[in-house]
């Protein structure tokens, strides 16, 4: 008796661990994509704060539209 009472624990246990890992997994899953994009955001926001900068540095240097083509057409080169 006391053995069928302990099968029948056990299977209601791993019933109950399989039913709720599903949701665990999924939310483990939706939380690292959110932790990704989060990332990419703070990629792209670098990546734009540094070219504001390179702007900035171009502004100052005045420089002829001769040499601003040269240089945009380098950096269309390196991409």
């Amino acid at each position: 008796m006391q053995l069928l009472f302990i099968l029948i624990s056990v299977l209601i246990l791993l019933v109950v661990i399989f039913i709720a890992a599903k949701p665990v997994i999924e939310g483990i899953k939706a939380r690292s994509n959110l932790n990704r994009e989060k990332d990419k955001q703070k990629e792209k926001e670098e990546n734009i704060s540094q070219d504001e900068e390179i702007l900035d540095k171009l502004k100052d240097k005045n420089l002829s539209p001769e040499d601003l083509k040269k240089i945009y057409e380098d950096l269309q080169k390196k991409k």
